[in-house]
């Protein structure tokens, strides 16, 4: 087992991790309390690969993963919302700054450090990874600028629209901000890299927008449940949202062995 790694990467859900995780060498699966971490090597690079849930409990798992592995650096990964009308599914998305938004209605609020952004110009509370040489290998186009963290799915064509002019953001997530603020706090270097899953034009009906903000694997099982007891038609909804997060985390797993090659 790795005790100390070069890098961990945190993801929310393990949709999201398991394609990375898959091409781990090595591979070693623990349970950290609520957080499975999963310890291996990518390359020459020794990874940990934290599953921390969805929200604000990403941040105790970041904190997990960091005390038990002690990593070099940190990345925040998964997939994310569109809310500029130039990304597409797929898009990987890069972060220079991170916000937090309370809501899809209001402005970012004030990080518990006071600082209201996050960014890559700001010295030490700067998102330093992936460095400019890293992304210089990806095989595909990277759109770069600022994520927000929100506290609820954003799950309508004008939310997004409303988002992205308050705030210049171009992609929304759950986890981020509370990633990068645990790993800026343990002064490890840190980054975002996501990939969009939805679009700015996507609309998520409501009852499985509020399904998908669930943390927790096992309320979101019995909501599911009574989801579909209710509408039984959303199960198709739900399959095609499913295999389209498949497909975009595949994605996303090649794109992060190439950076961390």
């Amino acid at each position: 087992m790795i005790d100390r790694v070069d890098i961990a990467i945190v993801f929310a859900l393990d949709l999201e991790a398991a394609p990375l995780r898959d091409r781990l060498q090595d591979a070693v699966r623990l349970q950290a309390r609520d957080t499975a971490v999963t310890t291996g090597r990518l390359g020459d690079r020794t990874v940990a690969i934290a599953v921390a849930g969805m929200g604000k409990v990403a941040a105790r798992a970041t904190r997990q993963v960091i005390d038990g592995h002690r990593p070099a650096a940190v990345i925040a990964a998964g997939l994310c919302g569109g809310l500029s009308p130039h990304l597409a599914r797929g898009t990987l998305v890069v972060a220079d700054r991170v916000a937090h938004v309370a809501s899809a209605k209001r402005p970012p609020t004030m990080s518990p450090g006071g600082t209201e952004l996050i960014t890559a110009a700001a010295g030490p509370v700067g998102l330093t990874l992936p460095d400019p040489a890293a992304l210089a290998r990806l095989s595909c186009a990277v759109a770069r600028g600022l994520v927000v963290t929100a506290d609820a799915v954003v799950a309508t064509p004008d939310a997004k629209r409303t988002l992205a002019d308050e705030t210049g953001a171009i992609a929304v997530d759950m986890e981020s901000w509370w990633i990068v603020d645990e790993a800026l706090q343990a002064g490890r270097p840190v980054g975002v890299v996501r990939a969009v899953s939805d679009t700015v034009d996507t609309a998520i009906p409501a009852d499985i927008a509020t399904l998908a903000g669930m943390p927790h694997a096992m309320r979101r099982v019995g909501a599911a449940m009574r989801l579909l007891w209710r509408r039984p038609g959303a199960i198709v909804e739900l399959a095609e949202l499913r295999d389209q997060a498949h497909r975009v985390a595949d994605d996303l797993a090649v794109r992060l062995t190439e950076l961390l090659a």
